[in-house]
């Protein structure tokens, strides 16, 4: 059979067939198919970071669609297949002393590579959002900027015109084949799922019954984006819960206290669900035995916190304003802690672009031998995004009379972006560092060198973790210990 005609034949399908048919485990992650309504094939991902983009009509009853639906509530799943992992099953040990950790890396190398030379040019982008979303007072911030890329890049997608040119300038792509590229790039080379290495991320699109879509639009998601897709009510018990139950899965169930207010307006014409789930360990792991009581002073008052404490030869970087501490993750990136000088404000350093040239630039850093304490912590918040992407010049998104989703839809004009929420966790311990985050988006109608280094994180500091090929997977302020 032609893939047309399979197109034709799956979205003509009776609801009831497919719900007497179709009822299987998400968990499965069975191999895609395509209908004409989703479009959705390729290998899906989990993650620590969970991205929503939601699409509404502007009024009830608005062209393209009803206010109350009469469809039935059931919702129609086409899960992407996951890339299979054989590794995961393996000891630390095994995995190590065999052929399969070569092998593996034999794989991921040229990947990296590949996206390596990508991370520069990314670093004006990742300043900014770190600029904006790190500010703060007293409050812990975090966030993370690969997730929110490859969020506001489905945006563009689904978006066109001078819409679309203000998000690609925003996140300093040429063109939309650039950027899908790009996207595709950083999502190979930053999945993995090892023994010691868990970094997996994953889209799905959730579709209104009862509306029309471009599909090329929803295909190029599922090829470029790797998107699996659910079709069904938006607003209903059914399709909330399910949208719930997919980002908890694929967040490690680390931002439960945010998607449990997580549910579709019933206006919603389309919502783009990005996640990332990442756990690493350190190379060289913290001595449980050295961790003891010790001070924090935070901004809100001093806190007795559990200190870790490490000696080891670790790279360094010494600036007027900060000093930086590299740390190795195994067969990841690093954690670079950021201790700011006495009298820099510390949301000035976030906001300086400057910053994240250590992550590229290894020959200024020095080698010293490190005694380096650091407070177990996390941390997690949710911050709103719109007054960011105003000040990044993404305006026309947000204006119902600017606002061109016709990438997306032709069913209605009356689209524009209602909501930016973003929400991130961090967590750090003796062994290693576990992350998550979500972006939730809803278009609605109408120095010099030293031979020792005493690096002690007593007071409020900086965190970048990077991908193995330099992306900026988190980041945030810690200014409490809570």
């Amino acid at each position: 059979m032609k893939k047309e005609e399979l197109f034709e034949v799956l979205g003509n399908i009776d609801p009831e067939s497919v719900e007497k048919a179709g009822k299987y485990q998400t968990k499965k992650k069975p191999a895609v198919k395509w209908g004409l309504w989703a479009g959705i094939a390729a290998a899906a991902v989990v993650a620590a970071v969970g991205t929503v983009i939601a699409i509404n009509t502007s009024k009830r009853g608005g062209s393209g669609m009803t206010g109350e639906s009469n469809t039935k509530a059931d919702v129609v799943k086409v899960m992407a297949s996951y890339p299979a992992s054989t590794l995961k099953d393996l000891s630390p040990e095994s995995f190590m002393e065999g052929n399969a950790h070569y092998e593996w890396f034999e794989t991921q190398l040229p990947k990296i590579d590949t996206t390596s030379s990508l991370a520069p040019g990314m670093d004006k982008y990742y300043s900014s959002v770190m600029a904006e979303l790190l500010k703060s007072q007293d409050e812990n911030t975090v966030c993370s900027p690969l997730n929110t890329y490859i969020a506001f890049a489905m945006l563009a997608e689904v978006s066109d015109g001078n819409s679309r040119k203000q998000v690609l300038d925003m996140l300093g792509a040429s063109d939309m084949d650039t950027l899908r590229q790009n996207v595709k790039a950083l999502w190979e080379s930053n999945y993995a799922e090892t023994p010691l290495l868990t970094s997996l991320l994953g889209n799905s699109v959730w579709l209104n019954n009862s509306m029309n879509y471009n599909e090329e639009t929803l295909k190029r998601l599922a090829e470029q984006y790797y998107a699996s897709s659910f079709r069904g009510t938006p607003g209903s018990a059914e399709m909330d819960e399910e949208l719930r139950k997919w980002t908890d899965e694929n967040t490690g169930m680390l931002l439960t206290e945010y998607t449990k207010d997580m549910s579709m307006d019933p206006r919603t014409a389309l919502e783009l669900v990005s996640t990332i789930y990442y756990k690493a360990q350190w190379q060289d792991y913290f001595n449980a035995d050295q961790t003891r009581k010790e001070t924090f002073h935070g901004t809100k008052a001093d806190q007795t916190v559990d200190m870790m404490h490490m000696r080891s030869q670790l790279s360094a970087f010494q600036t007027d304003t900060y000093t930086a501490v590299s740390l190795p993750l195994t067969d990841s990136g690093a954690m670079y802690f950021y201790l700011p000088k006495e009298g820099t404000d510390i949301n000035e350093l976030a906001a300086d672009p400057t910053i994240l040239q250590i992550l590229r630039e290894d020959e200024k850093a020095i080698y010293p031998e490190v005694n380096l304490s650091v407070p177990k912590f996390k941390i997690s918040g949710k911050q709103d995004l719109k007054d960011m992407l105003e000040k990044l010049g993404v305006t026309d998104v947000m204006d119902p009379a600017k606002a061109d989703f016709t990438a997306l839809t032709t069913a209605t004009k009356e689209l524009f972006l209602s909501k930016a929420d973003h929400a991130a966790v961090v967590e750090i311990d003796e062994k290693g560092v576990t992350a998550a985050a979500y972006t939730d988006m809803a278009v609605c109608g109408a120095g010099m060198p030293q031979e020792t280094l005493d690096f002690v994180l007593d007071r409020p500091f900086m965190f970048v973790v990077t991908g193995w090929d330099g992306s900026v997977l988190f980041t945030g302020i810690v200014r409490n210990i809570e």
